[in-house]
């Protein structure tokens, strides 16, 4: 994030990718998951594609984060760190005479063609899940959150659906994965997903594996400390796959990936290819993490609001105040401060510039219900929700779409944004919770665009699923 261009727009899923798949299962007889006996998602162990260590000594050279966070500057900066940086995998560069011949995917291709030929990244020796635990600071804690990746099965089946998501997703990204996805046949990156297991059966499974065992990678990376370990035990990864038959899957971070592995395992349905492929693309490679809050952290996308059509600084108040308390603050200190410490209310930050900060408390949420139609209540009272359908278009009329709004994680870096004339103005928001994610998938529906933004990510480049 951090002032990089957002790109996902808030819709609902094309009615043309449905009535697609069902055409696509008509001719070839294929709707996946509808023959599976067991309740999905299954998941199982595999053999992961790892870097050798005998050919890479310093393995955070090789790795990157997920490839939307990626910015420019970060994309240069990984691609001087080593010849055979993953970066050149998930987000190679792109080239002014780039063709279907010659692209950023036919490169990400020869380039892992390559590099599996010279050895420099190998099967693993056993099938394993891979126990992997991220340690990190936030605010004055230390956490180890620790999960597992393994393969997840792909759920299609209408009306019967365990992995739900919360977020919208936009065509563009789609294309641009689906076009990779079919150029290297792998999963580069797991996608983040969550499960609920109030006993910790499989955490405890997890903590003994790690508490006995030698981890295979263990290096920092932006601050975070990512250890990984081989789970081979047949029996403790038999005894997951059971626990984990049962359960709801709630996609934390990859909803533009996982659409594409849906798409992409249809497309192999229909190919000419050996049966082992067909096996294999229907399903994704996952991390899986339990859903305690405590091991989980949520942090705030910020909006930066570039173009206010001409509205002052009072006008601003003045179309406020009828709805909500406003108190001046100090600065962005005290008003982060202030927001965390009322999380039960309805509470945003606000920067006009020239050390103008304010904190706004809603006097009731009886005021957006009105206007934000056609939603559960769960939707309708997320703080991101009123932010930009009862604050930004009803009350602010301000335009609401990608190229007026930015998001930051940092609020010090947003408040300088719009003292430097980049920005209009700034908005902060509490983080979205955990519960309010998975009411909101249940139920079926998509939160507005950047509503979440989980940390730590999951590295790029650890372990690759080859189908």
């Amino acid at each position: 994030m951090n002032g990089t261009k957002n790109s996902f727009l808030n819709r609902q899923p094309d009615v043309f990718d449905f009535f697609a798949d069902f055409i696509i299962g008509l001719n070839t007889g294929v709707f996946l998951g509808k023959s599976r006996e067991k309740k999905l998602p299954e998941t199982q162990p595999f053999k992961g594609i790892i870097y050798n260590v005998r050919k890479i000594k310093t393995l955070s050279a090789v790795i990157a984060p997920p490839y939307d966070v990626i910015s420019h500057a970060m994309q240069e900066k990984l691609y001087r760190s080593s010849p055979y940086n993953v970066v050149r995998l998930i987000l190679g560069k792109i080239r002014k005479n780039d063709d279907k011949n010659d692209s950023r995917y036919t490169r990400a291709k020869k380039f892992f063609s390559s590099w599996l030929k010279k050895r420099i990244m190998v099967e693993d020796n056993r099938e394993s899940m891979y126990v992997y635990s991220q340690i990190y600071k936030t605010n004055s804690n230390i956490i180890e959150r620790i999960g597992f990746i393994a393969l997840m099965a792909i759920d299609m089946r209408e009306g019967d659906n365990r992995v739900l998501a919360h977020e919208n997703t936009l065509q563009a990204p789609k294309l641009d994965r689906l076009e990779l996805m079919r150029a290297v046949r792998a999963n580069l990156s797991p996608i983040f997903v969550l499960y609920d297991d109030k006993k910790h059966k499989i955490l405890q499974i997890l903590k003994s594996i790690a508490s006995r065992n030698k981890p295979f990678i263990d290096i920092d990376f932006d601050n975070v400390k990512h250890r990984v370990w081989r789970l081979d035990d047949k029996r403790a990864i038999k005894r997951i796959e059971e626990i984990m038959v049962s359960k709801d899957i709630f996609i934390a971070d990859g909803h533009h990936r996982y659409e594409v592995a849906c798409t992409y395992a249809r497309e192999i349905q229909r190919e000419n290819v050996p049966d082992r492929l067909k096996q294999s693309s229907g399903y994704i490679m996952a991390y899986f993490v339990e859903s305690e809050s405590q091991i989980l952290t949520i942090l705030p996308a910020h909006r930066l609001i570039k173009d206010a059509d001409a509205l002052k600084n009072n006008d601003v108040i003045e179309r406020l105040k009828k709805f909500f308390y406003i108190e001046k603050v100090s600065g962005p200190g005290p008003l982060i401060s202030k927001l965390h410490g009322y999380v039960k209310s309805h509470r945003f930050g606000m920067y006009l510039g020239k050390g103008a900060f304010y904190i706004l408390r809603l006097k009731t949420p009886r005021h957006s219900d009105r206007v934000i139609k056609d939603s559960s209540r769960q939707w309708k009272r997320l703080d991101v929700s009123i932010l930009h359908f009862f604050i930004f278009q009803h009350l602010l009329k301000i335009r609401d779409d990608d190229d007026n709004i930015e998001f930051f994680n940092n609020p010090k870096d947003a408040a300088s944004a719009v003292d430097n004339g980049k920005y209009r103005m700034a908005f902060f928001l509490n983080p979205t919770k955990v519960t309010q994610v998975k009411q909101i998938a249940k139920l079926g529906e998509r939160m507005p665009r950047k509503a979440t933004y989980f940390y730590p990510k999951p590295l790029s480049g650890l372990v690759v699923n080859k189908h």
